[in-house]
């Protein structure tokens, strides 16, 4: 099982920003798209994802944020993107894209990885 992340932001995330991101973090990375573009992964050259990437959905119901993101100190109308990264040096690399991305775009994140 992955380590699952939690990125709410205030804006619908752009995908330029979570590209831009990955390359400042490691430029060798390529990008490529799932499920007709439901899912977008960061791959290294073997084509393993060091990070997939749900689309974002709104959510607009504040007692829903404070239920399942009681960490975040964000209120509805938020953006909410799941993502996963794999255990292990590959998916630090994906944690640390995601950090990069989630304070390009001024978004909390949660790491649950058990730390």
């Amino acid at each position: 099982m992955p380590r699952e992340l939690v990125i709410l932001s205030r804006t619908a995330p752009e995908l330029a920003v979570f590209v831009g991101a990955g390359a400042d973090v490691a430029p060798d990375l390529r990008v490529r798209t799932l499920d007709g573009g439901a899912v977008t992964e960061i791959v290294d050259h073997r084509g393993l994802a060091v990070l997939s990437v749900q689309v974002p959905e709104l959510v607009e119901n504040p007692a829903e944020v404070a239920r399942l993101a009681p960490w975040s100190s964000l209120s509805a109308p938020v953006w909410w993107t799941d993502a996963w990264a794999p255990w292990g040096e590959q998916g630090d690399v994906g944690v640390a894209i995601a950090r990069a991305w989630a304070s390009a775009g001024g978004a909390a994140i949660r790491v649950e990885d058990g730390s």
